[in-house]
């Protein structure tokens, strides 16, 4: 008697694990995991709003920038991340003399906070705030010959605001585009770009 009970427990257990056990594998195959963390990297041309006094007239204003950011996103409207990349500035090319030649471009790299906030379905603004590093390149030509330098410097307050949109078109990816301004504090710079994503969930 003693052996039927204690084998009818046992059994009884069993069942009731596997059931659980089942039922633990319906509700995880139910429910889509969550992916709160984001990657996202873009490229477009951007403008600079000229305010040079100096060579003010050979100023390339249409460049490029190349957008990278790490995103945590929670499932709500509000994101956080960080953000770097390339972002051009300008680039003056002048010719002095018939026989000599100056090129200078002017480049950031920012390093950023970002915040992000969704206020429709597939549309979003952000706005960045942090430092950037400087890049200065100088190049120029001479009867005498060639000379490149490189500077670089740190820019304290630099921010940016963006407003786009992007759009899931698997699990993992979106596709998206976005318009964005940015701002750098040490010598006044601006520049407003048209940049086109591509995100990935982890």
């Amino acid at each position: 008697m003693k052996r039927k009970l204690i084998l009818t427990v046992g059994l009884l257990a069993v069942m009731v694990g596997t059931i659980s056990l089942h039922a633990q594998d319906v509700s995880q195959t139910a429910k889509p995991k969550k992916h709160r963390f984001s990657i996202y990297a873009g490229l477009g041309p951007n403008f600079y709003f000229n305010n040079l006094e100096v060579s003010k007239q050979y100023v390339r204003e249409f460049n490029f920038a190349f957008v990278t950011r790490f995103m945590w996103e929670p499932g709500h409207n509000l994101s956080l991340g960080l953000e770097t990349g390339y972002n051009g500035l300008y680039s003056i090319k002048e010719n002095p003399t018939v026989v000599s030649q100056v090129k200078i471009s002017n480049a950031v790299i920012p390093i950023q906070l970002v915040i992000s906030m969704k206020f429709l379905q597939d549309f979003y603004g952000s706005f960045t705030m942090g430092q950037s590093i400087l890049l200065n390149k100088v190049y120029t030509k001479t009867p005498i010959g060639e000379q490149r330098s490189t500077a670089t410097n740190l820019s304290l307050g630099d921010f940016g605001l963006a407003a786009g949109y992007k759009k899931s078109i698997s699990p993992k990816i979106y596709l998206g585009a976005e318009i964005k301004g940015f701002y750098s504090s040490k010598l006044d710079d601006k520049n407003l770009g048209l940049v086109f994503l591509t995100g990935f969930r982890l």
